[in-house]
């Protein structure tokens, strides 16, 4: 643990003192639409019914430094899983996410920005379940006495990225956090 704090610790520092080709100051805003390439669910052998999509905006309080807003949705489903009883049970899960991300900045080049930071989050998720067949018991969803049954979540991640910048207001990001993906690519605007 000590040695992943001092990495990042490294990390976060270098970003400052990287040169500075890219020209952002406090109050730039950056509009960014991604889809995920690696879901969350993709070890569960989960099919994809719309594939993991997120916005963000985000605010540039100095020019390392921003504040943003994050929203993403995805939906799957597992169908034929084989509980160790012989039930089969069939899921189907929508999840939308939102969030307030942190973020640290650094230039590498004149068209490269590298960032890392931290999202905290809400997860609001519908999950329906079958055994053979029947839904789920009543008896099993969330109420005043069993909150702890609900899908709902609060969420907190990390992610490390980078965007090229092949105009000064038009960005291709990939990142790598969790979310509703692993892996994120997208497209991003500065206004």
């Amino acid at each position: 643990m000590k040695n992943l704090t001092l990495i990042c610790t490294l990390v976060l520092a270098s970003l400052t003192t990287l040169s500075a080709q890219l020209s952002f100051k406090p109050g730039d805003i950056e509009l960014a639409a991604g889809v995920g390439v690696i879901s969350t669910y993709a070890k569960d052998g989960a099919t994809t019914i719309a594939p993991p999509v997120n916005l963000r905006m985000d605010v540039r309080l100095s020019p390392n430094f921003s504040l943003g807003a994050y929203a993403a949705y995805a939906s799957f489903e597992r169908n034929g899983r084989i509980l160790p009883t012989g039930a089969v049970q069939d899921i189907s899960n929508e999840s939308f996410q939102a969030g307030l991300r942190a973020t640290a900045h650094g230039q590498v080049g004149e068209k490269f920005n590298i960032y890392g930071g931290g999202m905290l989050g809400y997860d609001m998720a519908t999950v329906e379940e079958s055994i053979d067949g029947q839904p789920k018991s009543k008896g099993d969803e969330p109420s005043f006495i069993r909150p702890e049954a609900n899908n709902n979540a609060l969420i907190y991640s990390a992610f490390i990225g980078a965007t090229y910048y092949p105009k000064s207001n038009l960005g291709f990001f990939g990142e790598v956090g969790y979310g509703n993906s692993l892996l994120n690519v997208g497209v991003s605007f500065r206004l």
